[in-house]
């Protein structure tokens, strides 16, 4: 969840209006670099919020201090009133006053969407708080929760609002907390649910975690949703969720009881694009064949040669041939064109993206396998990490243009600064790139400057820059296998590495992939689930050949078949999420959007990557650390 400042402060509801200062915030501000005695000021300006000044010169200092953060905070000027308090001496502060510092930091932090700050200060200024009343102990909670939300802990998260739930007695923040919870459960992805749902000893929580299980099997087979609620309601008849059902749980009722009966593919027979097409062709045959397998309805499926062909044609040809709802095209230029109707026929899933974003075309989606949407992942990941300085390093390149524009996006507009990028190619080798990317011949021009100005050749190290958190990779694999020897060799060999999926090849190969030890990916869920997908190792045993090139498009096509039997859920509830083979599925105006598993090189091995192991900092204990 991303909770802007304004969202936030509105969710508030004006806690802090009870902080209100007048004309203090000038006088504090001058206080904050300073301890000690205070000055002598105007008594207009000594009393505030009806509080005596305190007689101790050090108390008075921090507790103007607060009184001005506190004022900042209601004025959204949260930046600056994190950097007070951050100031504040917690020595020579009351401990009654502990709470409202906490408040005001955890509220700021996370109008910035900075819940590991968050995290931090609630942990700082809450230290020597040995008492909390009701209402003190169900904020904290909701602050807990949400800045768990915000690094990415969504277990973590869960666990918090279930307490917050628990804390209070009101209904219309039982049924607040209660949604919230739902909309954490929803982030948390089929196989994490059920290894929740094993563990989970709490009755209440367990009964949220297996109707989340229940919504989730919605997604592969709808005709089992309706006999799984009921079963649902049947063993949980007193659970809170029986006067606080999600309103989604209704609709999807609904929904799940129409189920399309045929689908038309338009894919090219012929042309560049064919053995792409073609593996996507395979695929929703062999997701069609694994439905029928275990027993469950499966829609039938015409294909139509696409290549050369008129789009008024196919959809024609397939309206007659009582297709209910399309798959495709694949080539780009064909997607621009579906963008630019202000309607289709058919209800209608491209297998490419167009190319204006905010096409009007209700009828039309849009899913492909998008390197930027992985560069914006990665992003986000060292973000939620603590990362805060990046260096990246692309090819020279469209291909690499593209995703290195699409990461110093993202990267910028989250806060993050890019100290250094470079591309390697024709013009630039990448050792020389990474080189420069690391200024090592700065460190070597002062070596020659010194042996110049000694007469002598003193003993020198080549040593890399120390200002950067990570390095942004999006590499093939050979390339990739050369990176972190040759970090290692400029002394930079405890610089994180983050990459995209093209670094793995999809398939294991411990002698050559050692070389890639340490550096952190993401990939496709087919590629990285512990215990296999197993039409996945289906396919892998079917076309062996096919799958280094082509592995992650069968993984589309079956994500495609699903994907198209569920545009009607993606219309009533926009913000619905999907587990598939590619990722878990989501869509921002109708365009869909992949959310990767993580993963690791350890002795040429890809391990997935648990939140646990990704976290290097110190901070992690206290971000895992339950109640």
């Amino acid at each position: 969840m991303t909770l802007k400042l304004s969202a936030y402060k509105k969710a508030q509801g004006g806690q802090l209006d009870f902080y209100k200062l007048g004309g203090m915030c000038l006088l504090v501000l001058m206080l904050a670099g300073c301890s000690g005695q205070a000055k002598e000021l105007p008594p207009r300006q000594i009393t505030v919020n009806e509080r005596l000044t305190h007689p101790n010169a050090e108390f008075e200092a921090q507790l103007l201090k607060l009184d001005a953060a506190a004022m900042l905070t209601q004025q959204q000027r949260h930046q600056e009133s994190l950097d007070l308090l951050q100031t504040l001496q917690l020595s020579f502060l009351p401990v009654q006053e502990h709470w409202r510092a906490l408040q005001i930091a955890a509220i700021s932090s996370l109008a910035l969407d900075n819940g590991r700050q968050a995290l931090r200060l609630i942990d700082h200024f809450g230290q020597q708080l040995t008492y909390l009343n009701q209402q003190q102990q169900y904020q904290l909670f909701g602050y807990r929760a949400d800045a768990f939300l915000l690094t990415g802990f969504y277990t973590n998260a869960l666990q918090q609002r279930h307490n917050q739930a628990q804390a209070t007695n009101n209904k219309t923040e039982q049924k607040a907390n209660y949604q919230a919870l739902w909309d954490n459960l929803l982030k948390i992805n089929g196989e994490t649910l059920n290894a929740l749902h094993e563990e989970e000893k709490h009755p209440l929580l367990q009964g949220w975690l297996e109707l989340a299980l229940v919504r989730q099997s919605i997604t592969e087979h709808p005709e089992l949703f309706i006999s799984n609620l009921e079963a649902w309601h049947t063993a949980w008849p007193h659970h809170p969720a029986q006067n606080f059902m999600p309103e989604e749980i209704h609709l999807l009722t609904k929904l799940s009881q129409h189920q399309v009966q045929h689908l038309g593919v338009f894919l090219p027979e012929t042309g560049i694009m064919a053995d792409s097409a073609n593996a996507l062709r395979n695929a929703l045959i062999a997701k069609q064949l694994d439905t029928i397998n275990k027993g469950y309805i499966a829609p039938k499926i015409t294909f139509y040669n696409s290549e050369g062909a008129s789009l008024d044609a196919l959809y024609k040809q397939a309206i007659s041939d009582g297709v209910e709802t399309v798959i495709g095209p694949l080539a780009k230029a064909q997607v621009d064109l579906l963008e630019r109707r202000s309607s289709l026929p058919l209800p209608t899933l491209a297998l490419n993206y167009g190319n204006d974003e905010a096409f009007r075309n209700k009828n039309l989606y849009q899913f492909g396998l998008s390197a930027e949407n992985e560069a914006e992942q990665v992003a986000l990941k060292a973000w939620q990490n603590g990362f805060r300085r990046a260096l990246v390093l692309t090819p020279e390149s469209d291909w690499g243009t593209r995703i290195k524009d699409s990461f110093v996006n993202a990267w910028q507009a989250l806060g993050g600064e890019i100290t250094h990028s470079r591309q390697y190619g024709k013009n630039l080798t990448l050792d020389k790139s990474l080189r420069e990317l690391l200024e090592v011949q700065l460190s070597e021009q002062r070596h020659r400057r010194l042996i110049t100005l000694l007469g002598q050749r003193p003993h020198f190290t080549p040593r890399p820059r120390e200002d950067s958190d990570f390095l942004f990779i999006h590499a093939t694999a050979a390339d990739a296998r050369q990176i972190k020897p040759a970090l290692s060799f400029l002394r930079a060999s405890n610089l994180p590495v983050l990459a995209t999926s093209s670094v793995y090849t999809g398939t294991s190969d411990t002698y050559r992939d050692k070389d890639m030890d340490g550096i952190i990916f993401c990939d496709i869920p087919w590629y990285l689930e512990e215990e296999g997908n197993a039409l996945e190792q289906a396919i892998r045993q079917t076309w062996p050949d096919k799958m280094v090139n082509y592995g992650r498009l069968y993984a589309m096509g079956a994500d495609a078949y699903l994907l198209v039997q569920r545009l009607p859920l993606f219309n009533a509830l926009p913000e619905l999420h999907l587990d598939g083979a590619t990722g878990r599925l989501s869509q921002s105006n109708r365009r869909i959007k992949r959310e990767l598993q993580w993963a690791q090189f350890n002795k040429g091995q890809v391990e997935p990557l648990t939140t646990d192991t990704f976290e290097k900092q110190p901070l992690v204990d206290q971000l895992t650390l339950e109640e």
